[in-house]
């Protein structure tokens, strides 16, 4: 608002003004500038302009100099007070530009703020920012005399803030800049998105989605990016990395992933101007039932081997030989092409290498493979129960309910707990001199009842763990009688 004179980065021409004095019209106006070096004065005719330009050659730019204005109108003069200055460095930068970047944190800005294009010299330049609240109008000024590249706020409550930024030259005589168009700094994301999610069925294709929604960030977050990362727990095929994370923007809160059968993690994180939330995370388990099985898969001294058909080509497959239950191991992952219908077989030993199965247990085996077109999709899934241990079940016969019905009773099977490897338990029974009769009893159950039994006849009785490799009969077999009548 006072009297001054300055030139903007890289102009040879310096643009003095005051403020008006006197009557509007009748006012003429006389700019004096005296040096140091020479020690001479000059003097400007303005007329009753209140701007005035000098040439850059029409003045003494490398000296100290003292100017001022006189304002007469009639009798009247009026000066304004004296403006010491040094030409050639009474610069007025432009205002900091607005896409600079930012960081929030706690409550706290930092601006990574650029030097100005006519900076020279290895004092940095000096700072100031203001910032409001949304909504608010007065404004929180800031010092940051002398500051390096960055300017920080202690803004002190979360949610979305306006900002302004003005820098000055280290030089005594320079200017600072006018105040740089409004920085937008949206709230803070403090919590990671609420996610829900509907997980379908594995299809015959070896592939699943997985619908994810979740709310839309406020709009004091300002725009928002939301990045979900997908990653194969067993299956680490690190030159698929770019495969694995999608970015999307602020009108999306709903996106569908296609999945293999395997065990995945997925992230969902979200981030705007001011940093990156925490994330959410989502444990996707590994599917468990599926009709992908193996052409067929066999243990040899504790060396399985299994035997698959790839339905679709590809150049990347992953083996997972894991133990139910048990920590997760890393699947084998193998780089090399393979086309439809292709047989593979996978063994225990050498290529690809898996460790060797500890009998007696659960383990889920599978393949997945890549291809370009369709991403990851499961070739085959199958449970397989290692053991050398009798399917013949041992049982408990309860002969004290009625005359003509006992009941059996037996420890579930381990085998039951193994997906899909226990198929039903086969019930044998006869009277001695007669033919076998069969029942079943589903592969969760731990108990059955025979009825329809004669009276005071000694019975043969046997159960049968039945899979997909055994036969339908029994092979050891329990005595009993059943009691007279009377």
């Amino acid at each position: 608002p006072g009297f001054s004179c300055w030139k903007q980065c890289s102009s040879r021409w310096f643009l003095c003004s005051w403020p008006p004095s006197g009557p509007d019209g009748n006012t003429s106006y006389l700019l004096k500038v005296c040096y140091v070096v020479p020690r001479l004065c000059q003097w400007f005719e303005a007329g009753r302009e209140t701007t005035y330009t000098l040439k850059h050659h029409h003045v003494y730019v490398l000296t100290n100099a003292t100017a001022w204005v006189e304002a007469r109108w009639g009798d009247h003069v009026h000066r304004t007070p004296n403006l010491t200055l040094y030409l050639d460095e009474a610069i007025k930068p432009d205002p900091p530009p607005v896409g600079m970047p930012f960081t929030k944190t706690g409550g706290k800005l930092r601006l990574q703020v650029p030097w100005p294009p006519c900076h020279r010299g290895g004092q940095p330049p000096q700072r100031e920012a203001r910032f409001r609240r949304t909504g608010d109008r007065g404004w929180t000024q800031v010092k940051t005399p002398f500051a390096g590249v960055s300017v920080t706020c202690a803004l002190g409550v979360d949610g979305a803030f306006e900002v302004q930024l003005r820098h000055k030259p280290p030089h005594w005589s320079s200017y600072w800049s006018d105040w740089s168009s409004s920085i937008f700094v949206p709230q803070e994301i403090l919590a990671s998105p609420v996610l829900s999610y509907q997980l379908g069925k594995l299809g015959r294709d070896g592939q699943r989605v997985l619908r994810l929604g979740w709310q839309r960030a406020p709009k004091e977050q300002g725009d928002v990016a939301y990045t979900l990362s997908v990653r194969m727990l067993a299956c680490h095929c690190t030159e698929l990395a770019e495969e694995d994370t999608v970015v999307l923007g602020r009108e999306v809160t709903v996106h569908n992933l296609t999945l293999s059968g395997a065990e995945y993690e997925i992230l969902l994180t979200a981030a705007n101007a001011a940093g990156t939330g925490p994330a959410r995370q989502l444990h996707v388990p590994a599917e468990q039932r599926a009709d992908l099985g193996f052409k067929d898969v066999s243990v040899a001294s504790g060396t399985m081997m299994a035997r698959w058909e790839a339905p679709s080509p590809g150049f990347v497959y992953c083996f997972e030989q894991q133990p139910l239950p048990g920590a997760l191991k890393r699947g084998v992952c193998i780089r090399r092409d393979f086309s439809a219908k292709s047989i593979h077989v996978e063994r225990g030993k050498g290529a690809p290498r898996a460790p060797p199965l500890e009998a007696p247990a659960c383990y889920r085996l599978a393949v997945h493979g890549w291809a370009l077109a369709r991403g990851w999709s499961t070739f085959a899934l199958q449970h397989h129960y290692a053991s050398s241990a009798s399917l013949a079940v041992p049982i408990h016969i309860n002969t004290s309910a009625r005359d003509d019905a006992i009941v059996l009773q037996w420890s579930p099977s381990p085998r039951a707990a193994c997906p899909g490897v226990l198929a039903k338990y086969l019930v044998c029974h006869a009277a001695k001199g007669d033919n076998v009769t069969y029942g079943e009893a589903d592969a969760a159950a731990s108990h059955y009842i025979l009825q329809n039994l004669r009276p005071g006849t000694a019975y043969r009785v046997g159960i049968q763990e039945v899979t997909a490799e055994s036969g339908e009969t029994c092979s050891t077999w329990w005595h009993f009688q059943t009691k007279a009548l009377g």
